[in-house]
């Protein structure tokens, strides 16, 4: 391969980082909030599952990937004619996720790396090959309707979760506490799992989206990219998004074992049943909102909605912004390449 494909590749994984580092550190912000745990041994351990869950995709398969990878039609960047255009189209993408990321980052918003993704890539997509080459189907079904679904499913099992826990511990003894915080570390790796298995195949399927513009094959996902996305990822999250954790773990609500053993238990199972339908879910959308649903579930008026404001208006912001900055780039790199 070229060295301009090992460079695109790096920049791919530069990414990856940026993902672990911004939206992983979602995994543990209710484990260190509710002090079950301190914060640089959790994210420690995290990152040991972030490393390991990847490899699944040799036995689950690629769904998520898949979709990545379909969301510009096939044919629009494997023609070696259009090597060039496809080259400035893929590079803004990433380019287009990454920054969004990095500003989100810098003020604390927690923002979805995948969906910062998929709009750069459509915004550039777009901009290089016009409507026609986009996969609509994909995207409104599989992006836009996930915007809206998992959050509302995932307040609505938060929710539920917790009032079922409250009434079947209501003649506890304290001692349930005890019982939540370390049960928390076993959810905590349950959702650290889902969401790098669902992570790590976005950037997955954009290597394959570079193997079709230099000739590779697009069909067998190399054992390298699944450890290169696995490393950046962990690597990613032992360092924490620390302005994150603290705006997930503490700005929307008090968060005690019990909601946080409740939170980590549905956000976990959303994004796995996500990944099983090839969805390329937000983590930090999914965990705010059963955060949001689990403390609606104990005191309404407690939950800082000015907060989750912010975060659902960065919910609906970040394609468009992301689109939009990838077709700008695309325009840039077009002259280049």
């Amino acid at each position: 391969m070229a060295l301009s494909f090992w460079i695109l590749i790096a920049l791919v994984f530069v990414f990856t980082y940026v993902n672990g580092f911004h939206d992983g550190c979602n995994v543990v912000a209710t484990l260190i909030a509710s002090r079950a745990m301190k914060p640089h041994p959790a994210l420690a351990c995290a990152a040991v599952v972030e490393f390991l869950s990847p490899f699944a995709i040799l036995v689950v398969g690629s769904s998520v990937s898949d979709t990545i990878k379909k969301l510009v039609g096939e044919s629009f960047y494997t023609d070696p004619g259009m090597r060039s255009t496809a080259l400035a189209f893929i590079t803004a993408g990433i380019l287009a996720a990454i920054l969004w990321n990095v500003t989100t980052w810098r003020f604390g918003i927690p923002a979805s790396s995948s969906h910062a993704l998929i709009g750069g890539v459509v915004g550039a997509g777009l901009a290089a090959f016009g409507t026609g080459a986009i996969s609509w189907g994909y995207f409104w079904g599989r992006v836009v309707l996930m915007i809206f679904l998992t959050p509302a499913i995932s307040f609505v099992v938060g929710f539920l979760i917790l009032k079922l826990l409250l009434q079947l511990t209501r003649n506890a003894g304290v001692g349930v506490n005890k019982f939540f915080t370390y049960a928390q570390w076993l959810n905590m790796t349950f959702l650290a799992f889902n969401h790098s298995f669902n992570d790590s195949q976005k950037s997955i399927g954009i290597v394959m989206i570079l193997l079709g513009i230099y000739g590779g094959s697009v069909d067998a996902i190399p054992v390298w990219a699944i450890a290169c996305a696995a490393l950046c990822l962990s690597c990613g999250i032992a360092f924490g998004g620390f302005k994150i954790i603290k705006t997930v773990g503490t700005g929307i609500y008090k968060v005690q074992p019990i909601h946080s053993f409740a939170s980590q238990l549905t956000a976990g199972a959303v994004i796995l049943s996500a990944s099983l339908l090839g969805a390329p879910v937000s983590a930090s959308q999914i965990v705010s909102s059963s955060i949001m649903g689990v403390g609606s579930a104990e005191h309404y008026k407690a939950v800082h909605w000015n907060v989750a404001g912010k975060i659902l208006t960065s919910w609906f912001i970040t394609i468009p912004i992301a689109g939009t900055l990838g077709a700008i780039l695309y325009f840039g790199f077009a002259m280049i390449f």
